[in-house]
């Protein structure tokens, strides 16, 4: 059995095409306890032979080397018994939206080429599937053989029947090669994409070089592994696990992007806040000079402030307390302690981290998930197209 060509849509068989009719001008007395008469290839040009041919058949031929390779018995009956050994070739209609873990069903259909079933009808004969079969293939696994007997009406005459018989060879790809060289490497090349997030945000070359890196072997690899298989309108389901590795490893080339504008969005707000609190100091030293130039010095206010204060009674200093938290001086010097405050609070390293620390649960989490979602959905929910077909 095989090969199996999914450019071509092609299956290939190699096989003995037994044949057995009975013709009563055949008959004769047995002698002896011979019961059969082995007979030469050339003699079947002499008798009625049925018009057999592989009707969906590409190219198929009869082996020559070094004889016509034809068993030809006739029993005292009359029975003809006729085994020859054929390639068939036939065209096998494949389904590829499951791709690899499609099933395939290619048929063998016989018939004659010029008798109606009022004159020739075909029957199956049971025979035994040979357990070696299911080996002889390299990327499928034979799961079963489907024999159906059928009238085909002929479009020229409606009254008029003729029978065929039907095998579906039923397929299915062996997906080891597949998960050894695209799954695995996609997932791994992911992976890799997710080593940034562990590097210094500052290390610009590092991080663009390694998700730059990635995308182009998700690129190479992935899209490289159609190569098999023939120009499909649709998307297989390869295409799908490809196309979704592919946004994870440009996500995370993203994700740096989006930290480093954030950074430079931070230290912009940064260097604001700081002209603001060199605008406040720089009024606080106009005032002192302002003082001074009055013909009071720095430590003469300050020691006529504390001692004017002390002296005087407790609820007029309760009073002036209140008028100072009310004075433009005491409300600048609360809204500039309080902007440093705030920028501890949002240093731009830390909100850096917090995204990168995010990225390291969330993008493992939603890769897991939907590797969980892909092989269910195409291994369990997903039906087999050739359902339809047998």
């Amino acid at each position: 059995m095989g090969p199996i060509s999914e450019h071509q849509k092609e299956f290939s068989l190699d096989c003995y095409f037994r044949q057995k009719w009975l013709d009563h001008r055949l008959a004769f007395s047995p002698f002896g306890s011979r019961q059969d008469l082995p007979l030469a290839s050339k003699m079947l040009k002499d008798i009625w032979t049925p018009d057999t041919y592989i009707r969906n058949g590409r190219h198929s031929y009869l082996h020559t080397l070094t004889v016509p390779n034809i068993l030809f018995r006739v029993r005292y009956d009359g029975q003809v018994h006729v085994s020859q050994r054929l390639t068939i070739r036939t065209k096998c209609e494949m389904f590829f939206r499951k791709f690899p873990m499609d099933s395939q069903a290619c048929p063998i259909e016989i018939g004659s080429l010029g008798y109606y079933s009022k004159d020739i009808v075909y029957v199956w004969k049971d025979v035994d599937l040979d357990s070696k079969m299911s080996n002889m293939l390299s990327q499928y696994q034979l799961l079963d053989v489907i024999k159906t007997s059928e009238n085909i009406s002929d479009p020229r005459f409606e009254n008029l029947n003729m029978s065929v018989l039907k095998v579906y060879f039923k397929l299915q790809r062996q997906q080891g090669f597949y998960i050894l060289q695209i799954y695995t490497p996609c997932t791994l090349i992911v992976v890799m994409s997710w080593v940034s997030f562990w590097i210094n945000k500052e290390a610009s070359p590092a991080r663009v070089a390694l998700g730059i890196m990635t995308v182009l072997s998700m690129s190479t690899l992935g899209f490289g592994s159609r190569s098999d298989l023939p120009k499909v309108s649709h998307s297989t389901a390869l295409d799908i696990y490809v196309i979704s590795c592919f946004g994870f490893v440009f996500a995370a080339l993203v994700e740096y992007a989006v930290i480093n504008y954030a950074y430079i969005l931070y230290i912009q707000k940064k260097v604001h806040d700081l002209k603001g609190l060199d605008t406040t100091s720089a009024m606080e030293k106009m005032r002192i000079f302002s003082a001074s130039l009055m013909g009071a010095g720095q430590g003469t206010i300050r020691g006529s402030l504390s001692l004017d204060i002390k002296t005087r009674p407790w609820y007029k200093r309760l009073f002036n307390r209140k008028q100072e938290r009310h004075s433009v001086f005491y409300r600048m010097a609360v809204r500039a302690a309080k902007a440093k405050q705030k920028l501890r609070m949002k240093d731009p390293a830390y909100v850096v981290n917090r995204i990168d620390s995010a990225s390291k649960i969330v993008f493992p989490t939603l890769y897991v998930l939907f590797n969980i979602a892909y092989w269910v959905a195409f291994l369990y929910y997903i039906p087999d197209e050739i359902n339809s077909l047998i």
